[in-house]
């Protein structure tokens, strides 16, 4: 294997002290971590801002590189707190901030045009359209999705390089089963937002399969004898690609991120070890693929290791439906138990074996798990070994080592080393000279941030000529490079000494102590900031913000309509929409069970849907917009943009995108056409309308605001902004699917996998997109009928309304309700609602929208 160069940043993450240090001594090149504030791991321990300020000198100190986050969705009252923790960053040394929140994004780049900004996987980028939106913006690192494919991540780098973006990838962890940034199912089940950090994971949660009929409104008739057991369908495994590196490095990737601020220090360190040593040794050529390292991983926490979508995982590759927690490492089965000697007699083994001193647990489906450590060497005899335990364990239940204790120490050995300079050393490069009598160093270090710093020292004691023993040019260089356990190496790269004097050795010493302390000084101190001019940026954006803003009811809304299907916009046309949003379903990709269209016959079909939804709209005095999905690939961007500009000269109105970078991709073909931004790019404050605004005539606010939050938007001046008042709010968007060829299609047919029941019965609706990706929806549908006065007096101009994968009948009730709402009196409203309750699926709520004291 040949020596490599291009070896990527290894980045590592800090949910606390203890596991930043972990991070540091077991080589991170970098370290990512969160304030007690704005971050997307609010359970983690995290810094308050003291303590932020140390951990950024004290990485500095050790040429290690700090980014924090502060990529959560921010509500209007926010921004200008997180407008002064964004000065406080900069003023304490971050090297860079990552960000989700357009926001965010724009207050950072106005007041802080020379601090770097990553934008986090939260933000969702995922193709050459979102890299080039980001470079626009002044982002100099992008963290993509983590559903992309290798080519695809080598696609978008090679794009990359050329606009000076780094791209960064995950290597290790915890993986979403939704894509980051649109992922709402914490948030509608229990109100905590993985947009805001807090997320519950209710993906880790069992799961059954509802398949059946649907009757007219669209709600499943579940099928009588089918076998569908509750399972873990939507728990991924954890990624680890460490095997695969080369092939990673080869894509031209600038970072690897290492997932974990919620996990221990010696996760830390011992995956940390695990990505430092198989990078060193590409970089030498001597890297060889090392399972037992993996597998020694596994025992810190391990869900089951995955490739992840990166190398193409899909199914039972991806997900484990067994246990959504962390099992160790599985070696055998019980076969029976010996109560007289209170043993388990384990058979089915695999290596590795337990240890003594390690920790296993017993485990079986519907059993609780026994744990036990091994207090005696194991021996096996007759291919079965025995363990005591502290109570009987059952036949056929699993046994695994969730504990290694060689692992355990060698990751507090590791950590341990942090005090003493462990982890990656900053070199010093030292030229000697003599100025005057005096020995004089010249160094040079390369700065975390970027660029060099100089430093020097002089001996404290002038050289004189030397009686007997003169210090020699070899002894001058030997005791100058004696780094020892200082986290520094010092290379010479030149020496002028002309010999014959003599200075006392512990001069000499502390002449190389006092050159480490000012290289170490001058890290700490961190890169130079211009303070006063971003004061002055940031009370400019104050003042701004603090003009009044006050809503403009408005009298007339546009009643608009997510459809699928031609007989949902038939229906919703009925019932008195006058904007119908058309996302065709039909396919372009599919995981075995679907007919995929060619494209040439795909492009046919939705020009003519949409030639006659646009009839349709023209004779109910409606418009047409083409639903872009809110994730576009490549792959649907190559079928739908050629006929953009044909369905345009047929009188569409416009596209809906929900993704940052598809406005200007599709101007470029159709430059007067109408962009609506759909609910996908996350809007909650006024700094993030006004990001967007350039680049498209509508808007649609989060599905997460509240009522107050959009009141303080003070929306006016002809801004068309959308909120969403009706249906199953799209809660989840994922490449997996549930279905995974052993149930009906959600896709289509009579019969199909229409829910997933969690545990409490409630049932979350599933369909799929046209590349057979698969949407859940909440439960329950948002209803917020009764409360359009408020809307439409916080100035909403749009009413959004989801039908997609309902019926005709539904969408026509449902339309006609909102139609007559608009003019109706107080028992009119409650009337209609209770008609929508009626044909709702799983009742109605409000949602987020009326929070405690909004009544």
């Amino acid at each position: 294997m040949e020596r490599r160069t291009d070896i990527p940043e290894l980045l590592a993450p800090a949910g606390s002290r203890e596991a930043f240090e972990a991070a540091v001594a077991a080589g991170a090149d970098a370290v990512y971590l969160s304030g007690t504030r704005f971050g997307a791991r609010a359970y983690a321990t995290n810094f308050d801002d003291d303590a932020l300020r140390e951990v950024i000198s004290d990485a500095h100190g050790r040429g290690i590189r700090v980014y924090v986050t502060a990529n959560t969705l921010l509500s209007d009252d926010e921004i200008p707190d997180v407008g002064d923790y964004l000065l406080y960053l900069y003023r304490i040394g971050t090297d860079a901030i990552l960000v989700q929140d357009q926001g965010v994004l724009r207050i950072a780049r106005i007041m802080l045009p020379d601090l770097l900004l990553h934008a986090s996987t939260q933000m969702t980028i995922h193709s050459t359209e979102g890299l080039r939106y980001a470079a626009r913006k002044g982002i100099s690192r992008i963290v993509l999705a983590r559903e992309l494919t290798l080519d695809e991540v080598r696609e978008i780098t090679r794009q990359a390089d050329a606009l000076g973006v780094g791209i960064e990838v995950f290597a290790h962890g915890a993986l979403c089963m939704g894509y980051s940034g649109q992922c709402l199912l914490s948030s509608v089940i229990g109100g905590r937002s993985g947009n805001r950090g807090s997320c519950a994971q209710p993906c880790r949660r069992l799961y059954q399969p509802v398949i059946g009929n649907i009757d007219p409104y669209g709600r499943p008739v579940i099928r009588k004898g089918v076998n569908t057991e509750p399972r873990y369908l939507l728990s991924p495994r954890d990624l680890a690609i460490c095997t695969r590196l080369p092939e990673v490095i080869t894509a031209g990737v600038a970072a690897l991120k290492i997932e974990g601020r919620m996990k221990s220090p010696a996760y830390v360190a011992t995956v940390v070890s695990l990505y430092r040593k198989a990078l060193d040794q590409i970089a030498s050529g001597t890297f060889v693929p090392d399972e037992e390292a993996l597998c020694n991983s596994a025992f810190v926490f391990s869900r089951g290791f995955t490739e992840g979508h990166l190398f193409g995982a899909k199914g039972t590759a991806l997900v484990s439906e067994d246990r959504p927690d962390s099992r160790g490492v599985r070696f055998g089965t019980v076969t029976w138990y010996d109560r007289n000697k209170g043993e388990a007699v384990i058979g089915d083994l695999s290596k590795p074996y337990p240890e003594r001193g390690d920790g296993v647990v017993f485990y079986k489906d519907g059993e609780d798990d026994v744990g036990c450590d091994v207090h005696a060497p194991v021996r096996i005899r007759e291919g079965t070994l025995r363990l005591k335990t502290p109570v009987p364990v059952k036949t056929g239940m699993d046994v695994a080592i969730n504990k290694r204790r060689a692992v355990e120490e060698d990751a507090a050995g590791t950590i341990a080393s942090y005090n003493r300079g462990g982890g990656r050393k900053v070199e010093i490069e030292l030229s000697i000279s003599m100025e005057g009598d005096h020995l004089r160093l010249d160094g040079y270090v390369s700065a975390p941030w970027g660029g060099g710093i100089t430093i020097s020292a002089r001996s404290s004691s002038p050289m004189v000529p030397a009686e007997t023993r003169p210090v020699t040019e070899e002894t001058i260089i030997d005791l100058m490079t004696r780094t020892g356990e200082t986290g520094f190496t010092i290379t010479i790269h030149s020496i002028l000494y002309p010999g014959g004097l003599f200075l006392p050795i512990r001069v000499l010493t502390e002449l190389r102590r006092d050159l480490i302390s000012a290289a170490e000084a001058a890290l700490r101190a961190g890169p130079p900031r211009e303070l006063e001019a971003a004061e002055e940026r940031w009370r400019d954006c104050l003042r701004s913000m603090k003009d009044e803003r006050r809503s403009e009811r408005v009298d007339t809304p546009i009643l608009a309509i997510y459809a699928s299907s031609m007989d949902e916009v038939a229906g919703a046309l009925d019932g008195g929409a006058t904007r119908i949003y058309y996302e065709p379903a039909h396919p372009i990709a599919s995981c075995e069970k679907r007919t995929v269209f060619s494209k040439e016959r795909w492009q046919e079909t939705v020009l003519h849907d949409l030639s006659s939804i646009i009839s349709l709209c023209n004779e109910h005095g409606a418009t047409c917009f083409w639903k872009f999905p809110e994730i576009t690939r490549k792959r649907f961007l190559d079928y739908a943009l050629p006929i953009l500009g044909e369905a345009s000269a047929r009188g569409l109105r416009g596209v809906m995108v929900g993704g940052v970078g598809m406005a200007e991709a599709i101007r470029e073909i159709v430059p007067d056409i109408e962009i609506a931004g759909s609910s996908g790019l996350n809007l909650m404050n006024r700094q993030a309308i006004e990001e967007m605004k350039p680049d498209h005539q509508s808007l649609s606010l989060s599905h997460e605001i509240s009522y107050r939050e959009v009141q303080r938007l003070g929306i006016s001046g002809g801004e068309v902004i959308e909120l969403f008042v009706q249906g199953s709010v799209p809660a989840m968007i994922t490449e997996h699917c549930p279905a995974q060829g052993r149930f009906p299609c959600p896709g289509g047919g009579d019969v199909r996998l229409s829910a997933l029941a969690d545990h409490t019965g409630r049932l979350f609706p599933v369909r799929v997109d046209a590349e057979c990706r698969t949407i859940i929806s909440n439960a329950v549908e948002t209803c917020l009928i009764d409360h359009l006065h408020l809307i439409l007096d916080a100035g909403v101009a749009i009413l959004g309304i989801e039908v997609r994968g309902r019926t005709k009948t539904y969408a026509r009730i449902v339309c006609r309700a909102y139609h007559e709402a608009l003019a109706a009196g107080a028992e009119e409203l409650k009337a209609l609602k209770e008609e929508i309750r009626m044909v709702a699926w799983g009742g109605i709520t409000t949602g987020q929208f009326l929070q405690r004291g909004d009544q």
